[in-house]
């Protein structure tokens, strides 16, 4: 059985051409849509981030000068202190800073605030008793709720940008006694302060970078709406 094919009128035709038209111009815009959300999302995020790098600057800078105070350390006693591998501190400086990824950059602050929200807690336990004894706790309290607030936003920052939260196995660190205890807490606020720094660094760099595309991202989209 022979069935005849006939061509679709004109005036049909140029009906479905509108339709997939109007139908690819809608598929644009919503992806449009989609992305200038999932950007303002990451925007606001890294702002938080930013504002939360500036207030944990002076607090910890505090709490090291009302640790000091209790444990009797003076900035001769201090001034030429440096980490090493048993401290298990993370180091905010690096040599490689203007080369790091976006994905680097986060990964490197998750780790290091996840260190610190564990040994915080560490030298919670390990208040000396002072004068000045009473500030102390509420101080270090402050900046493990600071810190923990810094790996949720991260951890944010991570999922929305598609990638995988790190696991970070943290070193166990026993508290020394005596005089390396008292140096070991001091160096743990000190480079607290210093990842604080760093970190308002790493999330402007983060935010620039996130800028810089945006007029790629745009024109990749606008021309989709136009094929």
């Amino acid at each position: 059985m022979h069935t005849n094919t006939h061509p679709l009128p004109h005036t049909l035709c140029r009906k479905y051409s509108q339709l997939e038209r109007q139908v690819c111009e809608m598929a644009a815009r919503s992806l449009l849509g989609a992305a200038r959300a999932h950007r303002s999302t990451l925007i606001e995020t890294l702002k938080s981030c930013i504002e939360l790098g500036r207030n944990l600057r002076p607090k910890a800078a505090e709490t090291v000068r009302i640790y000091d105070q209790c444990q009797g350390l003076t900035e001769k006693m201090t001034r030429g202190l440096a980490l090493s591998e048993v401290d298990g501190i993370p180091l905010a400086s690096t040599s490689r800073w203007a080369e790091l990824s976006d994905q680097e950059r986060l990964c490197e602050n998750f780790k290091a605030y996840k260190a610190f929200s564990v040994f915080l807690r560490l030298a919670l336990k390990n208040v000396p008793d002072c004068d000045a004894s009473s500030k102390l706790p509420d101080a270090l309290v402050d900046l493990c709720t600071k810190t923990e607030s810094f790996l949720v936003l991260i951890g944010q920052l991570l999922v929305t940008m598609g990638l995988p939260v790190p696991s970070v196995p943290v070193p166990p660190v026993d508290v020394p006694r005596d005089w390396d205890k008292k140096i070991w807490g001091h160096k743990l606020l000190r480079e607290l302060c210093n990842w604080s720094l760093r970190s308002v660094r790493d999330f402007n760099k983060l935010k620039t970078n996130l800028a810089a595309g945006r007029g790629g991202r745009r024109r990749d989209l606008r021309g989709a709406q136009m094929r």
